[in-house]
């Protein structure tokens, strides 16, 4: 009984990491937030097209963010890392790096 109550928690946790929303409803320009960003603006909007990109083909964050990451070594080289969430901490110094959100979820792309 245990197991099975379990199981059911698992498969409710792994729905409410989908996103919810059509990615043409959450992509309008308003609802793209730059935070912070020392990136070119091509850069920026490479990312919000990718990020577009991301939301079409994955259902979770995690694939979401590996998504990106892979996409950005390939355009730009180098070892980049992403984090996806809605609800994280994070203190970085980095080099390069776009924090934006798009609404509720907060994308930070930085190497």
């Amino acid at each position: 009984m245990f197991a099975m109550a379990r199981k059911k928690l698992s498969i409710r946790r792994k729905e409410s990491r989908k996103w919810r929303e059509p990615p043409e409803k959450a992509l309008r320009f308003e609802n793209v937030i730059v935070r912070s960003t020392n990136l070119s603006v091509e850069q920026i909007e490479e990312a919000k097209k990718l990020l577009g990109d991301a939301l079409q083909l994955c259902g979770i964050e995690n694939e979401i963010a590996s998504f990106l990451k892979r996409k950005f070594d390939d355009l730009y080289g180098g070892h980049w890392q992403c984090i996806v969430g809605r609800n994280f901490g994070s203190h970085l110094d980095p080099a390069q790096f776009v924090h934006f959100t798009v609404s509720k979820i907060s994308v930070i792309l930085f190497r």
